[in-house]
């Protein structure tokens, strides 16, 4: 996964994705559930694509959905009536600065996804599902960053798993 550009010119630190394996749940469901629009899905059961002309069909043994997460969106879930209250400036220059700072946007992810959709997660592991946390890393942009012991137990809480991946350029 490459960071995407925030700018034209200025390249993200890092990206955050959400995976969700699942024994059977509907990747719409999972969909609605997290109000995100997911890159990737497939749903237990459906045919796979063939790799070749010559390999025989066959179907997906689990439900997996894949999305691209974006802490700086939140800030107004994180703060409702303080942010709505901020300049177009300063709300754009917070959004900037959470992408900047892989600490405060883990933070932020973790927080919201506990406050909203505890419950989601809890569900996935009892039914044998897995999530994780994919966190993409330029390493140009990034030379340290730390993760505070409340922001690990609030994903241990949530049952997800945090994957560091260093993008290559």
């Amino acid at each position: 996964m490459k960071a995407k550009a925030l700018a034209d010119s200025e390249e993200l630190a890092f990206e955050l994705a959400l995976r969700i394996r699942h024994p059977s749940m509907d990747p719409d469901e999972l969909s609605r559930e997290l109000s995100l629009e997911p890159t990737h899905t497939f749903r237990a059961g459906q045919l796979r694509e063939p790799r070749s002309s010559a390999s025989p069909a066959s179907v997906h043994a689990e439900s997996y959905w894949l999305g691209t997460l974006d802490p700086g969106a939140w800030l107004s879930d994180i703060w409702p009536g303080k942010f709505a209250g901020l300049s177009t400036a300063v709300r754009s220059s917070l959004k900037t600065t959470v992408w900047k700072n892989l600490g405060s946007a883990l933070d932020m992810t973790a927080r919201v996804l506990f406050r909203a959709h505890i419950s989601l997660f809890e569900r996935i592991r009892m039914e044998g599902g897995q999530a994780s946390l994919l966190v993409s890393l330029s390493p140009v942009a990034v030379d340290s960053f730390s993760v505070s012991a409340e922001v690990s137990q609030i994903f241990g809480e949530l049952g997800i798993t945090i994957e560091f991946e260093m993008a290559s350029d």
